[in-house]
């Protein structure tokens, strides 16, 4: 073992550069309940994150491996894929995502995902003398070897942060009988209901190479659930005629209670909270005639949060958005060209704005 890895850095110095590189990691017992799986809860696709995050009542693509796993049941096309890439924090930091769906069978959906989160080559310093609490300004100050030198703020090593989750989705659906809806008298599309099933294994590493003493891991599984109601439009109900429709969404995240365990010695536990989300939304074909969808849904984790969005399509391959969420504007463009369906989302922030690009591809 070489005299470096002998050396034991201050714990004080080791809990700030973890907690900075560790994108929402909860390392303190006291805060873990609250914000382990942190990076779970930052959305995926620009055409959703442009909407605010109002998007559990959407869900009609292949992004919905995320945000309702009952609506990729909607999903048509032979297949669909999904890449999105985000710099977070200047740079410093990166959130990935891929999936992709097929029907499998004649009612049924196979949905495949990934989400990386990561913060690379974070600096490691050892024991400095000069930010030891133990020693005293008068100390520093008097003491040579108590003074900082260059040669402390040479890194012993960097650090990297990743945090991963890997979900399987099955979701089916079914449509109302037309000729059992026609019996409400008049002419209507009948309601559609579709279900889905998560099952997702999630990883956090902190790796720093060599330095053994700064490596870490943990890992667990767990559940989601979702339900999607979509009413094409209320003619047979309340014999409203160019009305619109609506769809009605929610989403069991970690319902089985998500728990990562760490391989430390002590090999302590962290658990994500059961989280839930509902929503409904408003389309209508004919505004100017050019479609228009109004979407709200509310996340129970953090006390409660709302997330509004609004989509107006001003030509055919061409959508504008704008949301809401959590305090903080978002706006998006969409850009529908053949097979492809380009998506970029900027969500705003008090010190940094992130953008997020998308893109959709379905044959």
């Amino acid at each position: 073992m070489t005299q470096l890895q002998q050396r034991k850095p201050n714990p004080l110095t080791l809990f700030v550069v973890i907690l900075i590189g560790c994108s929402g990691i909860a390392i303190l017992p006291a805060i873990a309940e609250n914000y382990t799986g942190d990076f779970l809860t930052n959305g995926v696709g620009g055409r959703a994150l442009g909407l605010g995050g109002a998007y559990v009542s959407i869900a009609d693509d292949a992004t919905a491996t995320y945000w309702n796993p009952a609506g990729i049941a909607g999903v048509s096309d032979n297949y669909q894929f999904c890449l999105m890439h985000a710099a977070r924090r200047s740079g410093l930091g990166a959130f990935n995502y891929i999936s992709g769906t097929k029907q499998i069978l004649p009612k049924l959906n196979l949905g495949l995902s990934w989400i990386r989160a990561g913060v690379d080559d974070i600096p490691i310093y050892p024991l400095i003398p000069a930010f030891d609490p133990n020693i005293s300004a008068d100390e520093r100050r008097n003491v040579a070897k108590n003074r900082p030198r260059e040669s402390d703020f040479t890194p012993a090593g960097y650090l990297n942060d990743s945090e991963n989750a890997y979900i399987l989705t099955l979701a089916t659906g079914w449509v109302v009988s037309q000729s059992w809806w026609d019996n409400f008298g008049r002419d209507s599309l009948p309601p559609e209901f579709m279900v889905g099933l998560n099952a997702k294994w999630i990883s956090q590493r902190l790796n720093s190479g060599d330095l053994d003493l700064y490596n870490y891991s943990s890992w667990g599984y767990g559940f989601d659930a979702g339900l999607l109601i979509r009413l094409p439009d209320f003619n047979a109900l309340f014999g409203l005629e160019n009305f619109g429709g609506m769809s009605f969404g929610i989403n069991l995240q970690d319902i089985s209670k998500t728990t990562l365990t760490w391989n430390t010695l002590s090999a302590p536990k962290e658990s994500i909270p059961a989280n839930w989300n509902i929503g409904v939304a408003y389309s209508h074909d004919r505004v100017f005639n050019r479609k228009l969808i109004f979407s709200y849904q509310w996340q129970q984790r953090y006390g409660g949060q709302s997330h509004l969005g609004v989509e107006y399509q001003i030509s055919t391959p061409l959508a504008l958005r704008i949301g809401y969420r959590d305090n903080r504007l978002t706006s998006g463009i969409g850009i529908h060209v053949r097979q492809f369906r380009l998506d970029y989302a900027l969500l705003f922030g008090d010190l940094i704005s992130t953008h997020f690009l998308s893109l959709l591809w379905n044959f």
